[in-house]
């Protein structure tokens, strides 16, 4: 589903959000929220997310890809390892 609301950006560089994205994000008073820029000139306004929380949903998404997280772990061990033996030397 796409909204699509407008804004004005004040002469202190601030934009309300429209109460329906508001609504639909959950978004309350004191809610922090992050903005992200993409390449294309895209802004994205998406509630900030305890980094942890973060993690976990990248493992979710992971998860739904079938990737070993465990070989991952295994493989960056192993590179990083290599690396400090290297300096040892």
């Amino acid at each position: 589903m796409s909204l699509s609301a407008e804004g004005t950006v004040t002469s202190k560089g601030q934009v309300t959000i429209p109460k329906r994205i508001r609504d639909e994000l959950g978004l309350s008073a004191g809610t922090k929220v992050e903005f992200v820029l993409d390449e294309d000139g895209t802004i994205r306004v998406r509630p900030k997310e305890p980094p942890l929380q973060r993690l976990r949903d990248v493992k979710e998404r992971l998860a739904a890809h079938e990737v070993d997280i465990e070989k991952m772990r295994r493989e960056s061990k192993d590179e990083w390892s290599s690396h400090l033996e290297a300096d040892d030397t």
